[in-house]
């Protein structure tokens, strides 16, 4: 029997008559009082109570309204669908409960609460409600009715969401790692509830079964871990949890946990944050006439959609970020995003600015023009390319106030942030530093996620940082258990499953790593480096349709087109059979990375450019043999088969064609064979 303070006995809604309206967000959306449900005809009418009720002072503007469940309609039939809705509620409601002007619609004060609050407030008392331990996946079952009423709504839904998830998982974490007897128990049972591939809840589940004697149980939950994350994901449970699995088998396991609770311990200080905060201040408005002013809401309320897919920071949508002591993430800086909005003509003029909210140093500002006429189509593609133009600027402000030298004081988050820039560039008299960062980072917060796919990152890329070194086995599986480690702890993390497809395909398991590509583009589709990256896969793996798309949507959401995403566009080029584009690419990215001047060099040899081929594969000599760090000399052979072994090609043909392009253009190496990476 569970401990009584542990869990609430007291069922969401089951209120007395009399009592406040309570609107129930999990599943099918319902308003109740008591045991009388009130209905409404149109579906859009519970949608426009949802938000209310989830809105802050439970109130919103008519724009903002229209903006999430009108955002493909003309003006004027947005605003009249919303008036007969609003009207719609009023019928239904009880007198007084909505309160409606020509500007905004709102809920009275204290005459309607929804199911999600007594959630909150019960975790936040270290208590569980009894949904989260009765109900798997309950997080999608929010709103889930009401997904499809439209786009701009559909991503809000999601966006709530994922916060949600994010919260419950983080208060759960910290009661799981702090409570011990039925407390803990609880905790973890509501954890896989809640993800399923969660293995520290899942290891607690076990630990507790075996020491109770249920040794069935334990390898119960083990069986379900490993199911879902071989069916789901095409992984293996960690090895800490598979060494506790073999434990339990062999009867080895520490002995019971007591179960009173720990003495209170005094209250730490705040721990240096993992991440940054970014909060999306309300826009303001000028000379916008009433009628277009929805059309600025929505574009914030898309801006937010699309930053909160980017895990480099917290999205705060409000007027001010909270107090440490009112939230239970942390944070290693804050940072504001304000924007005004006016009307010149038939175009509407945004100007953003992104600042410290500490000190209130701007550190950028842009203005960006949408015509009145062509709004919906522009503003997708304005928004993603601010977001991708924004994680950099916002990146660069916080590297620039990070003490660089050696032993200073840095948060996890900083030391990733700082280890990333170490590591750009593909130079690898960089790379040991930044493996140093990471590894201090995940020291400093092992359950960092970011630390263990970037420290992941650079075994994949040592051998082509380090001219002269190759592939090897050991450090492939290092690579793969480290990024197994980030997808573990950050299931969402676009960058993770990212890593993770190309430790897979590294160690010559590339059919698994597709799931994984898949999910980062799924994850993070307003992200250049994910398209780029996972472009990069799929044209090694021979599926050049599916790289040349995600390159040009790369390239087509970039403001600016840095060298790196253009040698990355070499590549892709090159193995889908486009010469031309080759060398476009090539003169764009300016020898950004070594092994470009030999694509360039094979591209030149296809198009019957023999003297131009010859003079880049000598550029190619030239540069490597300058950074050259093997054992053995650096002759032209040496080169030739360290350049030729670098990749995860999938096809003999692919790697055959660039075999035969550089080999015409000088660069060749004799006796070498397909999939002999190893030297071997």
């Amino acid at each position: 029997m569970e401990d009584a303070a542990v869990i609430s006995e007291a069922p969401p809604g089951a209120q007395p008559d009399g009592a406040p309206l309570t609107l129930m967000l999990f599943g099918p959306l319902r308003l109740l009082r008591g045991a009388e449900e009130f209905r409404f005809r149109n579906r859009k009418a519970r949608a426009v109570l949802a938000c209310l009720a989830l809105a802050e002072g439970q109130e919103l503007t008519r724009e903002r309204i229209a903006g999430l469940l009108w955002s493909e309609s003309a003006e004027d039939r947005a605003r009249a669908s919303l008036r007969q809705v609003v009207h719609e509620i009023r019928e239904v409601l009880p007198a007084g409960t909505l309160r409606a002007d020509r500007m905004t619609v709102a809920l009275e004060p204290g005459r309607m609460r929804h199911d999600l609050a007594p959630l909150l407030a019960l975790l936040a008392e270290r208590r569980i409600d009894p949904r989260l331990l009765d109900t798997a996946g309950l997080v999608d079952q929010f709103l889930e009715d009401l997904e499809d009423l439209d786009p701009a709504f559909a991503e809000w839904v999601r966006s709530r969401r994922a916060a949600l998830q994010e919260k419950l998982v983080a208060e759960l974490e910290a009661m799981l790692r702090s409570a011990q007897g039925a407390r803990g128990r609880a905790a973890a049972r509501a954890l896989l509830n809640l993800d399923a591939t969660h293995e520290e809840a899942c290891r607690r589940v076990m630990q507790d079964a075996a020491r109770e004697g249920d040794v069935a149980g334990a390898l119960r939950a083990y069986e379900a871990l490993w199911n879902i994350l071989d069916q789901d994901f095409d992984m293996e449970p960690s090895p800490a949890t598979q060494a506790l699995v073999a434990d339990i088998k062999s009867g080895r396991l520490p002995p019971a946990l007591p179960s009173a609770t720990p003495p209170a311990a005094a209250p730490a200080a705040e721990p240096d944050g993992s991440r940054m905060a970014l909060l999306i201040e309300p826009f303001v408005v000028h000379g916008v006439p009433e009628g277009r002013v929805y059309l600025v809401h929505g574009f914030r309320h898309d801006l937010i959609a699309c930053l909160v897919r980017f895990r480099e920071w917290f999205v705060v949508d409000g007027g001010e970020l909270p107090a440490a002591a009112a939230r239970s993430w942390r944070v290693s800086s804050r940072y504001a995003i304000s924007a005004v909005a006016y009307q010149a003509g038939d175009r509407i003029s945004l100007v953003l600015t992104i600042r410290e909210a500490d000190s209130g140093v701007v550190m950028w500002s842009e203005r960006s023009d949408l015509d009145l006429a062509s709004w919906a189509e522009a503003q997708r593609s304005l928004v993603r390319s601010i977001a991708t133009s924004l994680k950099g600027k916002v990146s660069a402000a916080r590297l620039a106030n990070l003490p660089l030298h050696r032993g200073a004081a840095l948060s996890a988050h900083d030391r990733w942030l700082l280890g990333q820039s170490v590591m750009r560039g593909f130079r690898g008299d960089r790379y040991a530093r930044a493996r140093e960062l990471f590894e201090e980072a995940i020291a400093e917060d092992p359950d960092f996620s970011p630390a263990y796919s970037s420290l992941a990152q650079s075994y994949n890329g040592g051998h082509i940082a380090n001219p002269g070194s190759w592939r090897s086995r050991a450090t492939e599986a290092k690579a793969l258990a480290l990024a197994r480690r980030a997808v573990e702890l950050d299931p969402l993390d676009s960058r993770a499953h990212l890593v993770m497809g190309w430790s897979l395909a590294m160690s010559g398991q590339g059919p698994l790593a597709v799931p994984h590509m898949r999910r980062a583009t799924q994850l993070n589709p307003y992200d250049s480096w994910t398209l780029v990256s996972a472009s990069l896969f799929h044209a090694f793996s021979g599926q050049h349709e599916e790289a040349r798309r995600l390159a040009d949507a790369a390239l087509d959401m970039s403001l600016v087109v840095s060298p790196t995403l253009w040698g990355y566009q070499v590549v892709v080029a090159y193995l889908r059979g486009d010469d031309a584009a080759t060398i476009e690419a090539c003169d764009r990215a300016q020898d950004v990375i070594r092994t470009l001047p030999a694509w360039r060099a094979a591209a030149l040899w296809n198009l019957g450019r023999q003297e131009a081929a010859r003079a880049a594969a000598a550029r190619f000599f030239k540069m490597v043999r300058a950074a050259w760090v093997g054992s053995a000399p650096a002759e032209e052979e040496a080169m030739a088969r360290w350049l030729l072994h670098q990749y995860p090609f999938a096809e003999a043909a692919s790697w055959e064609r660039l075999r035969r392009g550089v080999g015409g253009a000088g660069i060749r190496a004799e006796g070498l064979r397909f999939g002999a990476w190893y030297g071997d």
